[in-house]
């Protein structure tokens, strides 16, 4: 009997202190995200090419690029895609990291600090691969995982992306 009420304790405060960890998952599921284009046209047809980076952000039925050299582009949307596309917390970092990278599969980050966790808050990138936040002061690397470059903080969220017949979708 006391060992059966030792057991029992002992699962219960397993089972209290899990509860209250957070736990890591590999792609968020924090803020929707859905976005899709064809990868031959510009210019997102950077994105495919390692340690490339594009963010991508919509306003006014429009989309505001930003590639790692810091060139901007504007392009119109259609009703339906001003509609439809759903941009997570703060717009998207769309590339394809050098490391971590075996299938040099193309990632997708949201463009908004997750420490600051505010829409208004947008990261600014490099062509080393290196996001920051002029808010928080903190650096993430596009090209680990979006972990922190030093210090401590959250990962970037990042979200899956798939890519068929030419056409990358980053969707949740």
């Amino acid at each position: 009997m006391m060992k059966r009420s030792v057991i029992t304790l002992f699962a219960m405060l397993a089972a209290v202190s899990c509860s209250k960890t957070e736990s890591y998952s590999t792609f968020s599921t924090r803020n929707r995200v859905f976005f899709c284009y064809e990868i031959f046209q510009s210019p997102f047809n950077q994105v495919t090419t390692p340690a490339r980076f594009l963010s991508v952000r919509k306003s006014e039925g429009k989309l505001h690029m930003v590639d790692s050299d810091g060139r901007k582009y504007d392009m119109e949307l259609s009703a339906i895609q001003n509609s439809s596309f759903l941009m997570g917390l703060a717009g998207l970092i769309i590339g394809t990291p050098t490391f971590n990278n075996d299938d040099m599969s193309v990632w997708a980050y949201d463009l908004g600090c997750p420490e600051c966790n505010n829409p208004s808050i947008r990261l600014k990138f490099n062509l080393e691969g290196t996001a920051s936040c002029s808010e928080c002061e903190k650096s993430w690397s596009l090209n680990s995982s979006g972990f922190p470059v030093s210090g401590k903080a959250r990962p970037l969220f990042r979200y899956p992306v798939t890519l068929n017949n030419g056409v990358l979708t980053v969707s949740n």
